[in-house]
């Protein structure tokens, strides 16, 4: 899923224009406003959060940046201050569109006007049932989870119910068309409202709050809000085992009796606080993506720095776990997208690879196709690629910014599929050229 973030004059960013995909990666050094533009993602993608006045009977909205929920939200994430009188922020998705001017905030949530449309007809509905149709159909087309919530609807009220397309809607009552209403509103209100979930680099604090929060809040600790919303939702996630195996053999995350221990082996454990760094940053992060289901509301996961506290080769086997557990979102409602921010250029290697198993695949299918079949040999081939790299990612679902200098430069090759080897090894060539310099002087 395609979606556009523009921002002006915020903070350090000067101006970026973003492409934002399934995937989407942001680099940069510290300060460059990498994190700024991933907690904006985050805001914008789910604006109902903090238009709490925006009635679902609103089809353009145009909201005062004096609204105190939205100043509440900028403050929550810690970037109220980064506004400055010309700031300018679009964002534009499938679901809806924003701008802010300096001013104030125009909202168009685009998907509540179709649905809208289809609830006008209503008023009409003895005559209307072509309409109806045809409007259901399109948005059934468009988002998985109208199309699934809207076949179990129709199917309690036809025995031989075989699809959308195929149902008599002449048959269809008031109280039915009633019913997918209420199911596709309550759909597009959970989508504009909880599809984003910010994981801060912050996020080893959560295991200091979870067995101090009373002290905390006894001696008024300022922590901010946006580390204590994502604890809350770490709290809601039902997971109660993990294997961290990637990190160490035979380590196992369980929750018991509301106890986060870590498991060297089937009897010895410690508690979560006593463990390594990596272990703590990590399981913040798979805790909310593995207890993601398939069929949940699409999350949009910003994970910032997943790299904290990680060996390189850790970091390489957390990014194919993580992307091992997306779904694809095909649909805006369905699957997952994961925006992640980092300083590693292992980062950048681990989905470089993820991005050339994905070349190996097609490459292979093209040569091996015969008469429009694949050939066993191919199916082998794809196995073996398979048991290197258990996902791969379409380069036409990812994109990568270095951000810098108030800027954004797109660090990632459409035409080859791969991030450009010159921002991953950037690093090394510069620790390169300071080594080739002192040996120089040793001469």
């Amino acid at each position: 899923m395609q979606s556009r973030l523009i921002v002006r004059n915020f903070g350090p960013i000067e101006y970026v224009d973003l492409d934002l995909r399934n995937v989407n990666v942001f680099i940069g050094p510290q300060a460059s406003g990498k994190s700024a533009l991933a907690k904006l993602y985050t805001i914008f993608k789910a604006p109902r959060k903090f238009l709490k006045d925006v009635k679902d009977d609103t089809i353009k909205q145009t909201v005062s940046i004096a609204n105190p929920f939205f100043k509440e939200v900028l403050e929550e994430y810690n970037i109220a201050s980064f506004i400055k009188s010309d700031t300018g922020i679009e964002f534009e998705s499938e679901l809806h569109s924003l701008i802010y001017d300096g001013k104030e905030i125009t909202y168009v949530p685009k998907l509540l006007k179709r649905i809208q449309k289809l609830e006008k007809l209503k008023n009409d509905f003895p005559i209307k049932k072509g309409s109806i149709k045809k409007e259901i159909i399109d948005l059934s087309k468009d988002f998985f989870l109208f199309q699934f919530e809207i076949d179990d609807i129709l199917k309690d009220k036809e025995d031989d119910f075989m699809s959308i397309e195929e149902y008599t809607f002449d048959k269809l009552d008031i109280d039915t068309f009633q019913s997918i209403l209420e199911v596709i509103k309550n759909i597009e209100m959970h989508l504009s409202t909880n599809a984003a979930l910010y994981i801060p680099s912050e996020r080893n604090f959560i295991n200091i709050v979870k067995n101090a929060s009373l002290n905390l809040l006894l001696n008024k600790v300022p922590i901010p809000k946006h580390i204590l919303s994502f604890g809350a939702e770490l709290e809601k996630a039902n997971i109660k085992k993990i294997d961290l195996g990637f990190l160490n053999e035979n380590i196992t995350y369980k929750n018991i009796k509301g106890e986060d221990r870590i498991f060297t082996n089937n009897k010895h454990s410690i508690k979560l606080t006593e463990a390594a760094s990596g272990i703590q940053s990590v399981l913040p992060i798979l805790i909310p993506i593995l207890s993601r289901n398939s069929l949940s509301y699409q999350r949009s996961f910003v994970i910032e720095e997943p790299e904290l506290n990680l060996f390189p080769i850790a970091q390489y086997k957390l990014i194919k776990l993580l992307e091992s557990n997306r779904d694809e979102p095909d649909w805006e409602d369905y699957g997952a997208i994961h925006t992640y921010t980092t300083h590693s250029p292992y980062i950048l290697s681990s989905f470089n690879n993820l991005l050339y198993a994905n070349k190996v695949i097609k490459s292979l299918k093209e040569k091996y196709k015969t008469a429009s079949v694949i050939s066993r040999e191919y199916e082998k081939i794809e196995k073996q690629v398979g048991e290197i790299i258990t996902r791969d990612i379409d380069p036409k679902t990812f994109t990568a910014y270095q951000i810098s200098n108030g800027g954004a430069e797109s660090i990632f090759d459409r035409e080859k599929g791969l991030i450009i080897d010159n921002y991953i090894d950037e690093a090394s060539d510069t620790m390169a050229d300071d080594f080739d310099a002192l040996m120089n002087l040793m001469k």
